[in-house]
């Protein structure tokens, strides 16, 4: 193989769910993508790719970074193309889940293959090894498995299997390709049926099915009882079936039935009566609109297993119960679970202690350590914490011992005993500084020393392993400036949801100074998700109180305990979580602190060094504003970034509307030669971005919005991200740095402007699109980006247009029904239309 790898094109065989997403996250990361299918009977030859591709477009959350990105995904058919297959470094088979058919399939377009071509199957638990057998020998060095998880964009996990013939200087190469190009954490699996994650992940969902059948537990409550309390997707366990589908769910569990029959625990690789008859009248979940749930009007109905037919979904936690599961240590959850004798508690210790029994056991067999295990399933399942993580973090003697008194005792499902280095008296654990452990060879194994990793100074890590965030500069309860021994700086927030306090601003303004001091360049990235959920709410409409020199009646008391419990959702975007602090302290003047805002965003674009925003997840409000204004951005792909302050009743006031109405005046400037040109059309983009709260669904979609410039970076995984920012600090400071100059001849559009975009709103209230709150909030946006009340063509200076913002934000917030849309928010979680 060649000493520089090239992945220039990819082949994806078949159109199906999977084939399809694949191909779209492919161009999502700009590989140009031939997707191939059987010749259509009758029409257009490429009628079933076509109808694949208009598929995604349908597709939420959507399989495309941008709907502009499925015009580099180009139809083919086994008839017509196979000689394209020629120009294709990677071809990737994702075909139905038939030996027979996968391997007539390889027959066929192997003779069409190029000299230096890999080829992979996509297969979900087929051997590589029986699959390699319909390959030609002499190109089987050449095959191996890459197994993508549903949805392909969005889901982390990648299964590399190799064949006994697979040449390992390609698997490398594969795996950085994977890693760096698609954004993927990669787990090399063992060739064994489902490979890693959907044998545990199965295994899982068959105990929890048993477990639950044996307790009298409703599909509703047990999803109720293993969704979020246990650090998992709020789909749980049946839900989560529902969305992957029974008869994907039914394929994977007879996989294990017909290949696993040494396997202690076989005689539960058994689908249940009730399923087998949703399956057979095709209630197969999510993609028929009906399976374990059904949705009814805007109720949400669910199969009661007495009586076979739907009723309404019910969530009944024991509260008691309840009160276990909200405890984080899982020393304390899982001894509370274990010690309690409500069968809603039994219920969760007995699916623990044998997730955590069939985890010990089949370990060496399918995996190559404990850290493949446990990321295998946090990555391919969405849970926040491995199987073995947990059970290290609850302590191991007392868990192991307490699962083999049940398996003494028959209370567990198997009753073949740990094995022997589970019990060991010595053990603290599986995951340590020095690796994870691996049975085979009884030792810790370090982490993978691919060059690709290098990429990843803070990589997602695993209990056990330590992390010191390099070395502080000044730390407070905000933020805390460090670095890692080199002269670039780097600030991270502490508050939660890292939102932007007082102090916060503070914390940057000082971070500044430092980095113009002492360092070459200032980073902003923060340790976790997201980058920042916006400005503090609560400290805001504290603010409000206090110069309003008394508070609505019991205002402030209402707040109290909703604080912490907000949780705001964006349509498609997921949710915000907590974003206030109840326990706020100093609050400074509102108007004094939105001038802060609009200090820390000048002072961002104008620093004498670079500032780099490294933004991965929500960017919102004032987090947006900030990373518009420093020098560049390194976005991770799946970053949703907006100015939401219309949800709040308010508008962007820290250099949001200024930055946008500067960039609509640069974009007509540099369209038209540089002589002026018309704004409005620019303008008008960005006063809608605004005025409706949109928020960019990822990187791609925020570079065609105007969130992000097309200098600034986009990386695909998110764990490069701080790397990649401090490579585009160090060439910024390559080439003698300065900041831009003020502009301080900016041309707006005026009252001309402001009078297009008022009646385009008047013709929405006259439609019931919009209240008439929705258009206060309008006409001042439309003041704000256009200039105010001068003439079109007016040239005007940044600080004007953050006067105008300022001014135009206190207005607002000085509204009764601006009050309540912050009050509603801060209460309820979601933005108030009123």
């Amino acid at each position: 193989m060649n000493k520089n790898f090239h992945i220039r094109k990819v082949a994806v065989l078949g159109a199906g769910v999977m084939g399809a997403q694949i191909a779209a996250h492919l161009v999502n990361a700009n590989v140009p993508t031939l997707l191939f299918d059987l010749p259509a009977k009758e029409g257009e030859p490429n009628g079933i790719v076509n109808k694949a591709l208009d598929g995604l477009k349908k597709l939420e959350p959507s399989p495309l970074a941008s709907p502009a990105k499925i015009v580099f995904i180009a139809a083919a058919n086994y008839e017509q193309h196979l000689e394209k297959l020629r120009d294709c470094d990677l071809v990737i088979e994702a075909i139905a889940e038939r030996m027979d058919w996968k391997s007539d399939l390889y027959h066929k377009v192997a003779p069409f293959l190029g000299a230096h071509t890999i080829f992979a199957s996509n297969t979900s638990g087929l051997s590589i090894n029986k699959l390699a057998e319909a390959f030609p020998e002499k190109l089987r060095h050449r095959f191996c498995g890459i197994h993508f998880f549903n949805p392909p964009r969005y889901m982390h996990l990648v299964e590399l299997i190799a064949c006994t013939g697979t040449e390992a200087s390609l698997l490398d190469h594969l795996e950085a390709f994977l890693v760096s190009s698609l954004g993927k954490g990669v787990v090399r699996a063992k060739d064994t049926p489902n490979f890693i994650a959907n044998r545990i992940g199965v295994f899982s969902l068959l105990a929890t099915q048993h477990h639950a059948e044996s307790f009298n537990l409703g599909f509703d409550t047990v999803d109720a009882l293993t969704g979020r309390y246990l650090g998992r997707p709020k789909s749980a366990t049946f839900r989560t079936l529902d969305v992957v589908g029974l008869d994907v769910f039914a394929h994977v569990v007879n996989t294990m039935r017909e290949n696993l029959t040494e396997d202690p625990w076989h005689k539960y690789f058994e689908l249940p009566g009730w399923f087998n008859y949703l399956v057979g009248q095709g209630s197969l979940g999510q993609k028929t609109k009906r399976g374990i749930y059904q949705k009814i009007g805007k109720e949400i109905h669910v199969l009661d297993l007495h009586t076979q037919e739907y009723r309404l979904s019910e969530t009944k936690i024991d509260d008691e119960v309840k009160e276990i599961l909200r405890e984080r240590d899982w020393a304390k959850k899982l001894a509370g679970l274990r010690r309690n004798q409500h069968p809603q508690a039994q219920f969760l210790w007995a699916t623990f202690r044998d997730v955590f029994h069939y985890c010990a056991l089949q370990l060496e067999s399918i995996a190559d350590n404990a850290r493949d295990l446990d990321f295998a399933v946090r990555w391919g399942f969405g849970w926040d914490s491995g199987p073995f993580e947990i059970w290290q973090a609850a302590g191991w003697q007392q868990v192991a011992g307490w699962i083999a008194h049940d398996i003494k005792t028959g209370k567990a499902m198997s009753d073949v005993p740990l094995p022997a280095w589970a019990t060991d008296e010595t053990r603290v654990g599986v995951h340590i500084a020095q690796g994870s452990f691996a049975p085979a060879s009884n030792s810790y194994q370090p982490r993978s020393a691919l060059a690709v990793y290098k990429r990843q100074p803070y990589p997602d890590r695993l209990s056990g392993e330590p992390v010191q965030y390099g070395e502080t500069v000044f730390e407070n309860d905000a933020v805390r400036m460090w670095h890692t021994g080199d002269n670039i700086a780097i600030l991270s927030f502490k508050t939660k949801m890292h939102a932007i306090s007082n102090e916060v601003l503070d914390g940057i303004l000082r971070a500044v100074d430092e980095a113009e001091d002492h360092f070459t360049a200032l980073i902003i990235w923060q340790t976790e998700a997201p980058f920042s959920a916006g400005a503090h709410l609560l400290q805001l409409m504290q603010g409000v109180q206090e110069a309003a020199g008394a508070p609505s009646a019991g205002l402030m008391d209402k707040f109290k305990g909703a604080a912490n419990r907000v949780k705001y959702t964006i349509a498609g975007g997921g949710g915000l979580g907590e974003i206030v602090n109840a326990a706020a302290g100093n609050v400074p003047r509102v108007e004094d602190v939105v001038a802060k805002f609009q200090q820390v965003s000048q002072r961002l674009r104008y620093a004498q060094v670079p500032t780099i925003a490294a933004v991965y997840g929500l960017a919102l409000g004032g987090g947006c504003e900030f990373s518009m204004h420093c020098t560049r951005i390194v976005a991770s792909l799946e970053t949703y970034i907006g100015l939401v302050e219309v949800g709040v009743g308010v508008l962007p006031a820290g250099g949001g509307c200024k930055e946008m109405a500067l960039r609509a005046a640069n974009e007509a400037r540099y369209l038209s030669g540089g002589v002026g040109g018309d704004i409005f059309p620019h303008l008008k983009r960005y006063f809608q971005n605004i005025a409706m709260g949109e928020v960019a669904k990822s990187a791609e979609m925020a570079k065609e919005m105007g969130y992000l410039k097309p200098s600034d970076r986009i990386v695909l995984n998110q764990y490069e991200l701080l790397h990649v920012a401090k490579e585009e600090a160090r060439a910024l400071t390559a080439t003698a740095y300065r900041p831009p100059l003020q502009q301080r001849q900016i041309p707006v559009a005026g009252r001309t402007g402001i009078a297009t975009l008022k009646a385009a709103m008047l013709n929405m209230i006259e439609g019931g699109f919009i209240s008439e709150h929705d258009y206060n909030i309008g006409c001042r946006i439309a003041e704000t980006l256009c200039g105010g009340d001068v003439d079109a063509g007016s040239l005007v200076d940044e600080q004007w247009l953050l006067d105008l913002e300022r001014k135009n934000f206190m207005e607002l917030l000085a509204t009764q029904k601006t009050r309540d849309r912050v009050e509603y928010m801060l209460k309820n979680g979601k933005p108030l239309r009123n």
